[in-house]
């Protein structure tokens, strides 16, 4: 016989059901809450940034290396007036606009970035604008180049 006792309503397959719905639905929640308390622990932890090598030297060097850290548009645009080591004594005022603007508004063909003129003011070595100033230079000098709309105009500040 049962020892169950009499006070007890008696058991269904429905209560059964609902008993372990509620018992699997519970460890469902408690599982969902352990997940996201638990989840910032298996991380992985982002790596510290790389040390900069460079702090605390101060000699030439390095403090060039530190000014090649700037890459600016503005820097390598910049408007050159004069270029330097280039003899342009033989142009007239009107062909030394020509060229400055021209110089102004090409690009070095070196990879550098830098305009024509900016080039040669930045690395009077460069084997890549010396040869193409000289160029310019002597092709305005023969009248082929002639000023035309839409070339690179002198800042109002450098007049």
């Amino acid at each position: 016989m049962s020892t169950r006792d009499p006070l007890e309503p008696p058991r269904t397959p429905q209560s059964t059901g609902f008993r372990r719905l509620f018992v699997l639905l519970a460890a469902c929640v408690l599982l969902l809450v352990a997940a996201v308390v638990t989840r910032d622990r298996f991380r992985p932890v982002p790596p510290a940034p790389p040390e900069d090598p460079l702090v605390g030297v101060d000699d030439p060097i390095t403090r060039s290396l530190r000014m090649t850290d700037v890459d600016s548009t503005a820097i390598k645009q910049r408007w050159v007036e004069e270029i330097p080591n280039l003899d342009v004594s033989m142009l007239d005022p009107t062909q030394l606009e020509t060229f400055v603007r021209f110089a102004n508004a090409e690009q070095c063909t070196c990879g550098c970035g830098f305009t024509l003129a900016a080039c040669r003011a930045y690395d009077a070595t460069c084997d890549a604008s010396g040869p193409r100033v000289e160029a310019l230079r002597d092709s305005v000098a023969k009248g082929l180049v002639k000023l035309r709309k839409g070339l690179r105009e002198r800042p109002s500040a450098t007049r």
